[in-house]
């Protein structure tokens, strides 16, 4: 698999002229699909699955939502930092006693961060609901620099592929350059070669929320 950054660009710049033809209401995504051979991608393997973060160059619009699990310090510091929700301690318990509450934290929220003394709660009562979905919380202690890891997250996607030899991920915004989006792509395509996975690459897509597929040439 050999995709220059410039054939990557022009895919998009193609992506986001045929996408300007539909009227729509509200700014569009871009999104990639990355799609393997099904021949030499055994998906029933689970060595051939994954379920990985991957930080991008460029941040996304609008950024992954970020919620917080802690009190005290760590809370004030999350808040500040750009979490959208900072749950505490106390409420854990309540939320993993509510079926409805757990499941609708795991699907509005991208990414979890943790108080290292949150964890066993997180644990016990919400585990299960967050690992199953490959979202539990990464700790930190009370001292960590939380502007820094929102920020990382805010450029951070998860890339599955489970049951099918293939995998979809939102890659930039139509309020990015072309060159940004460009970025992010290769990003994730180096992802895929060091994976060993890029000679069993079929073919790389691009198209805005609404658009036409768009795919990269090689």
């Amino acid at each position: 698999m050999s995709f220059s950054i410039e054939s990557i660009e022009a895919a998009v710049a193609e992506a986001r002229t045929k996408g300007k033809k539909r009227k729509i209401k509200f700014k569009e995504s871009f999104d990639l699909a990355v799609n393997f051979r099904k021949k030499e991608v055994d998906v029933t393997k689970p060595e051939n699955r994954f379920n990985q973060e991957l930080v991008l160059p460029n941040a996304l619009i609008p950024p992954p939502k970020i919620c917080a699990f802690g009190d005290g310090e760590f809370a004030e510091k999350a808040t500040a930092a750009g979490a959208e929700r900072v749950i505490s301690k106390d409420d854990i318990p309540k939320i993993g006693d509510e079926k409805k509450e757990r499941k609708s934290l795991a699907k509005n929220y991208d990414f979890f961060i943790a108080a290292v003394d949150a964890m066993p709660l997180i644990g016990r009562y919400l585990g299960q609901t967050l690992g199953s979905r490959g979202k539990m919380p990464r700790p930190f202690p009370p001292q960590a620099d939380l502007s820094v890891i929102v920020n990382q997250y805010h450029r951070t996607v998860r890339l599955k592929m489970r049951n099918t030899p293939t995998f979809h991920v939102k890659v930039g915004h139509i309020k990015m350059s072309d060159r940004e989006i460009a970025d992010n792509v290769s990003a994730i395509l180096s992802f895929v070669e060091s994976k060993g996975f890029s000679e069993r690459v079929s073919n790389v897509k691009i198209k805005t929320t609404m658009g036409p597929v768009v795919e990269v040439s090689k």
